[in-house]
């Protein structure tokens, strides 16, 4: 199977070769010195299965249930913004999960509509952040509910942090024509991953239309990330 991959390892080694320099960063790429980063990585690496042989059932079932929806296997995606690496962003990643039988977390941040990635897998959980006010966030619920969402993931920890002790590549907030004669020398050496976006006729979208108020053009990551941090917190 082309791109097929069974460790973590394996995906990001593909993803190395396929993806610009600058756009591999990017997904890589955590803030401060990484310290929560390599955390997560040590924490997730002490999980294991132990083996056995004797005693065990013929028939192995690993459905369970995530807020009333039943899912295949104990695993659902991760809400994560701007998926815009790939023509079809979050919509490609919603048809993989619903393929496997399992559960999509949309970003508010996520670069692509919401109502698009429910019509790839209906199980789809809206993941809110405390951005805006109350009414806007108000009518977010409600747009959630309207294009068919299952439920939402709220988060309200917070935090973000300019810094990166370790490099980070330039993010521009729009792919302005200057922007694009920037990023082209590596865009050139990576041929298959330019021309997939020459054939779907698009560019990709920095813009957040899920956090777009009605009847207004959706924020660029950068703004919309503005307005979190200047939304006063909860009680």
């Amino acid at each position: 199977m082309s791109g097929w991959f069974e460790t973590v390892a394996h995906a990001q080694r593909l993803a190395k070769k396929r993806l610009p320099r600058s756009v591999y960063s990017a997904l890589l790429a955590g803030s401060e010195k990484g310290v929560s980063y390599d955390d997560n990585t040590a924490a997730f690496a002490e999980l294991g299965f132990a083996p056995h042989v004797a005693g065990l059932s013929e028939k192995r079932d690993q459905t369970t249930t995530v807020m009333g929806e039943q899912i295949s296997l104990p695993v659902i995606i991760s809400p994560t913004g701007v998926q815009a690496v790939h023509p079809d962003g979050e919509v490609a990643v919603a048809r993989a999960a619903a393929a496997r039988g399992t559960a999509m977390g949309l970003s508010s941040f996520a670069s692509k509509p919401l109502e698009e990635v429910v019509a790839a897998n209906p199980r789809t959980f809206l993941q809110m952040y405390w951005a805006g006010g109350k009414d806007a966030m108000e009518r977010r619920v409600e747009r959630a509910r309207q294009a068919g969402a299952k439920g939402l993931i709220v988060t309200l920890d917070w935090s973000f942090s300019y810094g990166r002790d370790w490099g980070s590549p330039r993010i521009p907030e729009r792919l302005s024509l200057k922007e694009m004669v920037r990023f082209a020398p590596e865009a050139v050496t990576r041929p298959r991953w330019l021309l997939g976006y020459l054939r779907s006729r698009t560019l990709p979208d920095l813009t957040t239309p899920n956090m777009a108020e009605p009847g207004q053009d959706p924020p660029t990551f950068f703004g919309a990330y503005g307005e979190w941090m200047q939304t006063p917190p909860p009680s």
